[in-house]
């Protein structure tokens, strides 16, 4: 309370802040605004720094599952299909972010969150349907939040699993879910931290360990590669949903690069057809498609869900890579809840409550969210199946869903072009997000009720 606000505009960010603000502009976080700020100035991101912010958004635990979802898929459909899913909602992306341009242009702000984009887009669609302006808006925070959640909740099975596995060798051979119940309170005292700035060191290890860890374990791939003609190139239909949640929870990071180009010193560079969003994304899903391809030609029908599960149990290299990863998801968790506390404690609770009562909800409401996501994760110990379901249910929608409606209302009153060829294409969005993200969460939900029936059998 006593401490002076120093003016970001005062002083340079280092690069490092300047980078995690990048991947928080999207939800307001204060380093965030101070980037923002700061690209007035001559402090802004570099086209260089922008390029390995994007880089960051791809790289993460849903690539270990990429071998799975070629599993599931095939070969050559999940070769083909990485690319096409990948790049289709790339482009719902660079349609997205053109409008949130257009929007922040006319109405003077520098800055606009997805949720209100969303809502002012509709305001300027029908306007029979204006009065779905607010709702929507709090259909983004939702997705939002329950993304990031489901994301802390894959956290905790990777990491679970992962002690299980070096504690299973080294020490007893525990159930997987005490140790989730471990982790709990390690869990919650790193979520405790409050001030963005303070996980920077964390996020600097964990991008350091993942980078590592992915050395290493493309250096096993690589090694002694069977025949590829007993693999099946194509697999049966019912499974593709499985490699489309996979693919979305990858690949779409559209939360976090909305207002990349507003960090910038040169915002005009993010967009285009070799501007740094397309750099920076082409290489993530070339090495997603690489890496997926590789995984699944490396060990075939018994690819696991994690690809870290298929390196040589009896070596050391395997474990520390394995403890790497386990340890760089663990610094990683407070990061990505720090998005959702972000947005129910500043859009919902903080402004409801007296001053006095704040401090003491806010670390309730973070103790809480680290508690649901250890026992969510306690009752669906599944990390392929989990992360498939965040991306099908959460990541459809936003990353092709909501772009649809959003590029539809804003060109109601203007123009769909020639043949109607833009409403058309939006009209491809919302049907692909509904389509494959209510395929992906159907089947998804089935098979983990199937494995982890919520009502046990009575006896």
């Amino acid at each position: 309370m006593g401490n002076k606000k120093r003016s970001p505009l005062d002083q340079k960010l280092p690069f490092h802040q300047r980078l995690l603000g990048g991947v928080q502009n999207s939800f307001g976080s204060p380093l965030a605004n101070e980037a923002r700020l700061s690209s007035k100035n001559v402090n802004g991101m570099s086209d260089l720094e922008a390029f390995i912010n994007v880089l960051k958004c791809g790289f993460g635990t849903g690539c270990l599952a990429m071998p799975y979802a070629f599993l599931n898929s095939g070969w050559l459909v999940g070769l083909f299909g990485t690319f096409a899913l990948s790049f289709f909602m790339l482009y719902a992306m660079h349609v997205l972010l053109h409008h949130i341009n257009n929007l922040g242009t006319q109405h003077k702000m520098p800055m606009i969150s997805y949720r209100k984009a969303v809502e002012l887009a509709i305001m300027k669609g029908p306007r029979k349907f204006h009065f779905l302006s607010k709702p929507f808006g709090y259909l983004v925070d939702v997705l939002l939040c329950a993304y990031h959640f489901g994301v802390d909740c894959v956290y905790v099975v990777f990491i679970a699993k992962s002690l299980k596995h070096l504690g299973d060798m080294y020490l007893w051979a525990w159930d997987g879910r005490l140790y989730m119940a471990l982790i709990a309170s390690p869990l919650i005292l790193t979520f405790l931290i409050r001030d963005l700035k303070s996980l920077v060191p964390f996020a600097i290890i964990s991008n350091i360990l993942l980078i590592t860890g992915y050395c290493v374990i493309l250096n096993y791939l690589f090694r002694d590669l069977p025949e590829l003609e007993p693999l099946n190139a194509v697999q049966p239909l019912r499974n593709f949903p499985i490699f489309f949640g996979t693919v979305l929870f990858s690949i779409e990071s559209v939360g976090v690069i909305l207002s990349l180009g507003r960090s910038m010193r040169t915002p005009e560079n993010l967009l285009g057809t070799c501007g740094i969003l397309n750099q920076g994304m082409i290489v993530v899903i070339s090495f997603y498609a690489i890496f997926g391809f590789f995984g699944y030609w490396r060990y075939g029908q018994n690819t696991a869900n994690s690809i870290l599960q298929n390196l040589p149990q009896n070596e050391l290299l395997p474990q520390l890579v394995t403890g790497m990863f386990a340890l760089a998801i663990f610094f990683s968790y407070s990061l990505q809840g720090y998005v959702t506390v972000n947005i129910i404690w500043r859009n919902y609770l903080e402004p409801e409550l007296e001053d006095r009562y704040s401090r003491a909800v806010e670390i309730l409401l973070r103790i809480a969210l680290v508690i649901a996501s250890v026992l969510v994760a306690i009752q669906y110990p599944d990390f392929g199946l989990l992360l498939s379901f965040v991306g099908s249910f959460c990541l459809a929608q936003l990353g092709l869903i909501l772009p649809g409606i959003v590029d539809i209302c804003l060109r109601y009153e203007a123009d769909y072009g020639p043949g109607r060829i833009f409403l058309i294409r939006s009209i491809i969005f919302i049907c692909m997000g509904l389509v494959g993200g209510m395929a992906g969460t159907v089947v998804t939900l089935r098979t983990l009720y199937a494995r982890y029936p919520v009502v046990r059998q009575k006896f």
